[in-house]
């Protein structure tokens, strides 16, 4: 028995194909670059949970030695090892009333008096001493110092009188490969231990 064909059916099968491409194609690369955003997304979250933990631990360990405040930034940088010093907007350490309390929300615009120091990306690049042995007056309290509302020296670390805690909060900003999902997203991070207790 002969084959019945239809008129140009090759034609028809190869423009159904393309309008299914058509349709497939744009799911296809919003799921792939769906994966890539949030995956380097999820990267940066991340860091700045380990940045933050890393500064809140030496904080902590630092207690009231003149310079702790830099050993907290050093801390920090060592952890953003996956990101940008200029993808940080602040890092805040602050005096805690206990481990589930929250950054004063002045200390996010400026440092308060006896309650926080607020730091910006330029001041990563701040040394205690330059190369001579000579104190630079970026830290441990002087009159310009950027640690000097919240000196490490008034930080109580006696067991007697009753050991703070201490905050470290890190703020940065994502930026979006593909601009897809927005343009940035704010990433944010507290961490809260207690200052290692001094006998004496």
């Amino acid at each position: 028995m002969a084959r019945s064909s239809t008129p140009g059916g090759g034609t028809n099968e190869r423009g159904a194909a393309l309008i299914e491409a058509a349709f497939a194609t744009p799911v296809f690369l919003l799921f792939v670059f769906g994966m890539l955003e949030f995956g380097l997304l999820y990267r940066d979250v991340l860091t700045i949970n380990n940045a933050t933990s890393q500064g809140a631990r030496a904080a902590s360990v630092g207690g009231q030695r003149p310079e702790a405040d830099f050993l907290v930034l050093r801390s920090v940088e060592h952890g953003l090892a996956a990101m940008d010093i200029d993808q940080i907007d602040v890092v805040v350490v602050f005096e805690a009333a206990g481990p589930d309390d929250t950054v004063p929300a002045a200390c996010l615009t400026s440092s308060q008096t006896n309650i926080c120091n607020r730091y910006e990306p330029p001041d990563f690049a701040l040394e205690v001493e330059d190369s001579a042995g000579n104190d630079l007056g970026n830290f441990r309290c002087s009159t310009s110092a950027v640690d000097r509302f919240w000196c490490p020296n008034e930080r109580e670390t006696s067991i007697s009188a009753g050991v703070e805690y201490v905050g470290v909060y890190l703020q940065g900003e994502h930026e979006f490969v593909t601009g897809l999902f927005g343009g940035s997203r704010t990433l944010t991070e507290t961490r809260i231990l207690r200052l290692e207790p001094e006998t004496s």
